[in-house]
């Protein structure tokens, strides 16, 4: 029989989830908001990576919320620490249910979100719903989703597991990749490409000669692309 996963399993495997999905949705928004001369430089490689990303950060989202059964989710991890509520390292009774309350109290707020994200996943991203099929527009209609929105959930999210992983092992901090803008200097890189290619053929074919799109700034300093 398979052992039961500890509430320190479940806050990391919260926590990872959380972290991928603000990692895929910043990647997403990042992109999409690149100079478009770059992003026409590679037009099917960016747009499939900002699709695909958004894609992740649904699903990511989708498993914080769960509602199969067995899942590990933040409402397994809630009921988890009920049940454990006097035994966290750093914090007491009192404070383990207080911190519940409120997460609860988060969760109702999102919980319009939460449900979007989740006829999402079950309609479309995990699943080719016949109805999703013959009818796209009705499910993006019934089931509106922003990227303020998914950020929204994440941020939340991070902050009802932060809570109890600080009062249960005393550890705290944002959840986040080093090196996760590092998408900042991929595009900086292809910008000075852009400009440097720019630069040669109009050496060589006199000044002012190139008369296709060129980047924002053709700088050799890096510049904030986002």
């Amino acid at each position: 029989m398979m052992s039961k996963p500890t509430l320190k399993h479940i806050l990391d495997a919260l926590k990872g989830q959380v972290l991928n999905g603000k990692s895929y949705l910043k990647i997403a928004d990042g992109l999409a908001k690149a100079d478009s001369v770059i992003f026409q430089g590679a037009t099917t490689f960016f747009y499939m990576t900002i699709d695909g990303s958004l894609q992740l950060a649904q699903i990511a989202a989708a498993r914080l919320y769960d509602k199969s059964k067995g899942s590990v989710t933040v409402e397994a991890m809630l009921r988890e620490a009920a049940s454990q509520a006097g035994t966290f390292q750093y914090g007491d009774r009192r404070q383990v249910e207080d911190a519940i309350l409120r997460a609860r109290q988060s969760v109702i707020a999102i919980q319009p979100i939460i449900d979007a994200i989740r006829r999402r996943r079950d309609k479309w991203l995990a699943h080719l719903d016949p109805e999703a099929v013959l009818d796209p527009a009705a499910l993006t209609a019934k089931a509106k989703l922003t990227i303020p929105d998914l950020e929204r959930v994440f941020k939340e999210t991070e902050e009802i597991v932060l809570k109890f992983s600080s009062l249960y092992e005393g550890v705290i901090g944002e959840l986040r990749y080093l090196g996760g803008e590092d998408y900042k200097t991929a595009l900086d890189w292809i910008r000075k490409a852009k400009c440097a290619f720019i630069e040669r053929f109009e050496q060589e074919h006199g000044a002012g000669s190139w008369d296709g799109p060129r980047p924002k700034d053709c700088s050799r300093q890096p510049y904030e692309l986002i």
